[in-house]
Protein backbone atom coordinates (compact mmCIF):
# COMPACT_ATOMS: atom_id res chain seq x y z
CA UNK A 1 0.00 0.00 0.00
CA UNK A 2 1.31 3.43 -0.95
CA UNK A 3 1.02 6.10 1.71
CA UNK A 4 -0.73 9.40 1.11
CA UNK A 5 2.61 11.22 1.29
CA UNK A 6 4.14 8.90 -1.31
CA UNK A 7 1.20 9.50 -3.61
CA UNK A 8 1.31 13.27 -3.21
CA UNK A 9 5.08 13.39 -3.75
CA UNK A 10 5.30 11.12 -6.78
CA UNK A 11 2.04 11.19 -8.74
CA UNK A 12 0.45 14.02 -10.69
CA UNK A 13 -3.26 14.24 -9.95
CA UNK A 14 -5.84 14.21 -12.74
CA UNK A 15 -9.56 14.55 -12.01
CA UNK A 16 -11.83 12.22 -13.96
CA UNK A 17 -15.25 13.88 -13.86
CA UNK A 18 -17.29 10.76 -14.60
CA UNK A 19 -20.67 12.50 -14.44
CA UNK A 20 -21.86 15.90 -13.29
CA UNK A 21 -24.80 14.28 -11.50
CA UNK A 22 -24.93 14.57 -7.73
CA UNK A 23 -27.44 13.76 -5.01
CA UNK A 24 -26.44 16.88 -3.04
CA UNK A 25 -26.14 20.60 -3.82
CA UNK A 26 -23.23 22.03 -1.82
CA UNK A 27 -23.36 25.81 -2.09
CA UNK A 28 -19.60 26.10 -2.77
CA UNK A 29 -19.45 23.49 -5.54
CA UNK A 30 -19.24 24.40 -9.23
CA UNK A 31 -19.27 20.96 -10.80
CA UNK A 32 -22.61 19.30 -10.27
CA UNK A 33 -26.18 19.01 -11.44
CA UNK A 34 -29.12 17.42 -9.63
CA UNK A 35 -30.22 16.01 -12.97
CA UNK A 36 -29.42 12.30 -13.14
CA UNK A 37 -27.50 11.78 -16.38
CA UNK A 38 -24.47 9.93 -17.81
CA UNK A 39 -24.41 7.45 -14.94
CA UNK A 40 -22.78 4.65 -16.94
CA UNK A 41 -19.18 5.33 -17.94
CA UNK A 42 -18.27 4.72 -21.57
CA UNK A 43 -15.66 1.99 -21.07
CA UNK A 44 -14.19 2.40 -24.56
CA UNK A 45 -13.55 6.07 -23.84
CA UNK A 46 -12.08 5.19 -20.44
CA UNK A 47 -9.71 2.60 -21.92
CA UNK A 48 -8.61 5.00 -24.66
CA UNK A 49 -7.98 7.74 -22.09
CA UNK A 50 -5.97 5.48 -19.79
CA UNK A 51 -3.78 4.41 -22.70
CA UNK A 52 -2.90 8.05 -23.35
CA UNK A 53 -1.53 8.33 -19.79
CA UNK A 54 0.20 4.93 -19.66
CA UNK A 55 3.71 6.42 -19.67
CA UNK A 56 3.07 8.66 -16.65
CA UNK A 57 2.68 8.18 -12.92
CA UNK A 58 -0.71 9.67 -12.11
CA UNK A 59 -3.27 9.68 -9.36
CA UNK A 60 -6.66 9.35 -11.03
CA UNK A 61 -9.30 11.05 -8.90
CA UNK A 62 -12.80 9.74 -9.60
CA UNK A 63 -15.43 12.32 -8.83
CA UNK A 64 -18.02 14.55 -10.43
CA UNK A 65 -20.75 14.94 -9.32
CA UNK A 66 -20.99 11.99 -6.96
CA UNK A 67 -19.07 8.89 -8.15
CA UNK A 68 -21.22 6.65 -5.98
CA UNK A 69 -24.03 7.20 -8.50
CA UNK A 70 -22.01 5.60 -11.30
CA UNK A 71 -23.55 2.24 -12.18
CA UNK A 72 -20.33 0.61 -13.40
CA UNK A 73 -17.88 2.17 -10.95
CA UNK A 74 -16.35 -1.21 -10.09
CA UNK A 75 -15.53 -1.75 -13.77
CA UNK A 76 -13.94 1.70 -13.95
CA UNK A 77 -11.75 1.05 -10.91
CA UNK A 78 -10.73 -2.41 -12.10
CA UNK A 79 -9.62 -0.97 -15.43
CA UNK A 80 -7.52 1.72 -13.72
CA UNK A 81 -5.89 -0.85 -11.44
CA UNK A 82 -4.55 -2.74 -14.46
CA UNK A 83 -1.87 -0.03 -14.76
CA UNK A 84 0.87 -0.31 -12.11
CA UNK A 85 1.82 3.36 -12.46
CA UNK A 86 -1.70 4.61 -11.68
CA UNK A 87 -3.18 5.25 -8.25
CA UNK A 88 -6.96 5.29 -7.99
CA UNK A 89 -8.62 7.84 -5.73
CA UNK A 90 -12.34 8.30 -5.04
CA UNK A 91 -13.93 11.46 -3.64
CA UNK A 92 -17.46 10.98 -2.27
CA UNK A 93 -20.03 12.72 -0.11
CA UNK A 94 -20.38 9.34 1.70
CA UNK A 95 -22.80 7.82 -0.85
CA UNK A 96 -20.00 5.38 -1.76
CA UNK A 97 -20.49 3.76 1.64
CA UNK A 98 -24.09 2.97 0.73
CA UNK A 99 -23.52 1.58 -2.77
CA UNK A 100 -19.85 0.51 -2.86
CA UNK A 101 -18.76 -0.06 0.77
CA UNK A 102 -16.01 -2.49 -0.29
CA UNK A 103 -14.01 0.46 -1.67
CA UNK A 104 -13.16 1.47 1.89
CA UNK A 105 -11.65 -1.97 2.49
CA UNK A 106 -9.27 -1.75 -0.49
CA UNK A 107 -5.91 -0.38 0.65
CA UNK A 108 -4.91 0.36 -2.93
CA UNK A 109 -7.71 2.91 -3.33
CA UNK A 110 -7.34 6.34 -1.79
CA UNK A 111 -10.84 7.07 -0.47
CA UNK A 112 -11.63 10.67 0.50
CA UNK A 113 -14.97 11.55 2.06
CA UNK A 114 -16.49 15.03 2.13
CA UNK A 115 -19.29 14.54 4.65
CA UNK A 116 -19.76 18.02 6.15
CA UNK A 117 -21.77 20.52 4.14
CA UNK A 118 -21.07 23.40 6.52
CA UNK A 119 -20.93 24.55 10.12
CA UNK A 120 -23.75 26.59 11.64
CA UNK A 121 -24.53 28.07 15.03
CA UNK A 122 -27.12 25.41 15.82
CA UNK A 123 -25.82 22.39 13.83
CA UNK A 124 -23.11 20.86 11.72
CA UNK A 125 -24.98 19.96 8.56
CA UNK A 126 -23.91 16.58 7.21
CA UNK A 127 -24.13 15.29 3.65
CA UNK A 128 -24.77 11.68 4.64
CA UNK A 129 -25.95 9.55 7.54
CA UNK A 130 -22.54 8.06 8.34
CA UNK A 131 -20.14 9.00 11.10
CA UNK A 132 -16.76 10.40 10.21
CA UNK A 133 -13.99 8.19 8.90
CA UNK A 134 -11.99 7.10 11.97
CA UNK A 135 -8.21 6.91 12.16
CA UNK A 136 -7.19 3.94 10.04
CA UNK A 137 -4.50 2.31 7.91
CA UNK A 138 -6.69 1.73 4.85
CA UNK A 139 -6.04 5.04 3.05
CA UNK A 140 -9.52 6.30 4.00
CA UNK A 141 -9.74 10.01 4.80
CA UNK A 142 -12.14 12.75 5.81
CA UNK A 143 -11.83 16.05 4.01
CA UNK A 144 -13.16 19.15 5.77
CA UNK A 145 -13.58 22.43 3.89
CA UNK A 146 -12.58 25.31 6.15
CA UNK A 147 -15.38 27.65 5.12
CA UNK A 148 -15.94 30.99 6.90
CA UNK A 149 -18.59 29.19 8.96
CA UNK A 150 -16.00 26.65 10.07
CA UNK A 151 -13.93 29.39 11.67
CA UNK A 152 -17.01 31.04 13.16
CA UNK A 153 -18.58 27.97 14.74
CA UNK A 154 -16.20 25.00 15.05
CA UNK A 155 -15.48 25.91 18.69
CA UNK A 156 -19.11 25.08 19.49
CA UNK A 157 -18.56 21.42 18.54
CA UNK A 158 -15.62 20.02 20.57
CA UNK A 159 -16.84 16.43 20.21
CA UNK A 160 -16.89 16.67 16.42
CA UNK A 161 -13.48 18.31 16.38
CA UNK A 162 -12.18 15.51 18.58
CA UNK A 163 -13.47 12.91 16.10
CA UNK A 164 -11.74 14.73 13.25
CA UNK A 165 -8.45 15.45 14.96
CA UNK A 166 -6.31 12.58 13.63
CA UNK A 167 -4.01 11.67 10.74
CA UNK A 168 -6.87 10.59 8.47
CA UNK A 169 -8.49 14.00 8.22
CA UNK A 170 -7.53 16.46 5.48
CA UNK A 171 -8.24 20.13 6.11
CA UNK A 172 -9.01 21.88 2.83
CA UNK A 173 -8.39 25.60 2.54
CA UNK A 174 -11.44 27.66 1.73
CA UNK A 175 -11.70 28.92 -1.84
CA UNK A 176 -13.75 31.58 -3.55
CA UNK A 177 -16.22 29.46 -5.49
CA UNK A 178 -19.34 30.21 -3.49
CA UNK A 179 -21.60 33.14 -4.30
CA UNK A 180 -22.18 33.54 -0.56
CA UNK A 181 -18.52 34.05 0.33
CA UNK A 182 -16.75 37.38 -0.12
CA UNK A 183 -13.09 36.43 0.34
CA UNK A 184 -11.23 38.26 -2.45
CA UNK A 185 -7.64 37.64 -1.38
CA UNK A 186 -5.38 36.54 -4.20
CA UNK A 187 -2.28 34.41 -4.26
CA UNK A 188 0.80 36.17 -5.61
CA UNK A 189 1.07 36.41 -9.40
CA UNK A 190 4.02 34.01 -9.60
CA UNK A 191 2.11 31.43 -7.55
CA UNK A 192 -0.89 31.77 -9.85
CA UNK A 193 1.37 31.39 -12.90
CA UNK A 194 2.87 28.24 -11.43
CA UNK A 195 -0.61 26.89 -10.76
CA UNK A 196 -1.65 27.72 -14.33
CA UNK A 197 1.22 25.63 -15.74
CA UNK A 198 -0.26 22.51 -14.17
CA UNK A 199 -3.16 23.03 -11.75
CA UNK A 200 -3.43 20.75 -8.74
CA UNK A 201 -6.23 18.94 -10.57
CA UNK A 202 -6.75 19.41 -14.31
CA UNK A 203 -9.83 17.56 -15.53
CA UNK A 204 -10.82 14.90 -18.00
CA UNK A 205 -14.51 15.61 -18.59
CA UNK A 206 -16.23 12.29 -19.38
CA UNK A 207 -19.44 14.02 -20.48
CA UNK A 208 -17.85 16.21 -23.16
CA UNK A 209 -14.77 14.02 -23.57
CA UNK A 210 -12.11 16.68 -23.48
CA UNK A 211 -9.40 18.14 -21.22
CA UNK A 212 -10.35 21.02 -18.91
CA UNK A 213 -7.55 23.29 -17.71
CA UNK A 214 -8.94 24.14 -14.28
CA UNK A 215 -11.47 22.31 -12.13
CA UNK A 216 -12.28 25.55 -10.29
CA UNK A 217 -13.73 27.17 -13.43
CA UNK A 218 -16.08 24.44 -14.43
CA UNK A 219 -19.74 23.94 -15.29
CA UNK A 220 -21.45 26.34 -12.89
CA UNK A 221 -19.07 29.30 -13.19
CA UNK A 222 -19.81 32.46 -15.16
CA UNK A 223 -16.29 32.27 -16.56
CA UNK A 224 -15.34 28.80 -17.76
CA UNK A 225 -11.96 27.18 -18.06
CA UNK A 226 -10.22 26.70 -21.37
CA UNK A 227 -10.66 23.21 -22.84
CA UNK A 228 -8.53 21.07 -25.14
CA UNK A 229 -9.10 18.11 -27.39
CA UNK A 230 -8.17 14.85 -25.69
CA UNK A 231 -5.32 13.68 -27.92
CA UNK A 232 -2.03 11.96 -27.20
CA UNK A 233 -0.18 15.11 -28.22
CA UNK A 234 -2.14 17.27 -25.77
CA UNK A 235 -1.76 14.74 -22.95
CA UNK A 236 2.01 14.67 -23.49
CA UNK A 237 2.15 18.45 -23.51
CA UNK A 238 0.04 18.66 -20.37
CA UNK A 239 2.14 16.15 -18.48
CA UNK A 240 5.30 18.07 -19.40
CA UNK A 241 3.86 21.46 -18.33
CA UNK A 242 3.62 22.72 -21.92
CA UNK A 243 -0.13 22.71 -22.67
CA UNK A 244 -1.60 25.19 -20.21
CA UNK A 245 -0.97 28.92 -20.09
CA UNK A 246 -1.72 31.80 -17.74
CA UNK A 247 -5.27 32.72 -18.77
CA UNK A 248 -7.52 35.71 -18.09
CA UNK A 249 -9.32 33.79 -15.35
CA UNK A 250 -5.93 33.12 -13.72
CA UNK A 251 -5.35 36.89 -13.49
CA UNK A 252 -8.54 37.36 -11.46
CA UNK A 253 -8.47 34.03 -9.60
CA UNK A 254 -9.19 34.15 -5.85
CA UNK A 255 -8.82 30.43 -5.25
CA UNK A 256 -6.41 29.11 -2.66
CA UNK A 257 -3.14 28.32 -4.44
CA UNK A 258 -0.22 26.34 -3.05
CA UNK A 259 2.62 28.83 -2.34
CA UNK A 260 5.67 28.21 -4.53
CA UNK A 261 3.81 25.58 -6.49
CA UNK A 262 2.78 22.07 -5.58
CA UNK A 263 5.56 20.27 -7.45
CA UNK A 264 9.38 20.39 -7.35
CA UNK A 265 10.65 23.80 -8.41
CA UNK A 266 12.59 22.46 -11.41
CA UNK A 267 9.33 21.69 -13.17
CA UNK A 268 8.42 25.38 -13.19
CA UNK A 269 11.65 26.64 -14.74
CA UNK A 270 9.97 27.88 -17.89
CA UNK A 271 7.28 29.68 -15.91
CA UNK A 272 9.80 31.40 -13.66
CA UNK A 273 12.58 32.23 -16.13
CA UNK A 274 10.71 32.34 -19.48
CA UNK A 275 13.75 30.49 -20.79
CA UNK A 276 13.17 27.88 -23.47
CA UNK A 277 16.78 26.77 -23.17
CA UNK A 278 16.48 25.99 -19.50
CA UNK A 279 13.20 24.20 -20.07
CA UNK A 280 14.84 21.91 -22.65
CA UNK A 281 17.68 21.11 -20.27
CA UNK A 282 15.37 19.94 -17.52
CA UNK A 283 15.16 16.20 -17.09
CA UNK A 284 11.82 14.60 -17.99
CA UNK A 285 9.13 14.70 -15.32
CA UNK A 286 9.36 10.96 -14.90
CA UNK A 287 12.46 8.94 -15.68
Amino acid sequence: MKTLQEIQDNYLAIDFFLSMSCNKDCHYCTSYTLEMRNLTVDMDFLKSTLEKFKNYKIRICLLGGEPGLIKNLDDVINEIKKYPNFVCSVLSNSFIRKRYPHILEDKDILYVEHNILDWYEDEVKMLGNFDFVPENDFNNYNVVVKTPNYFAFNHKYPEIMKKLNHKNTMWKEFNGRSKEFTDVLQATEIDRKMCAAFPMVPVIDFEKKHIVHCSKKFANNKELSKTFELTQENVDKMMNFQLFKYEKYCETCTEWVQPKGHFPMRKYAKVITESERLQEELEPIYD
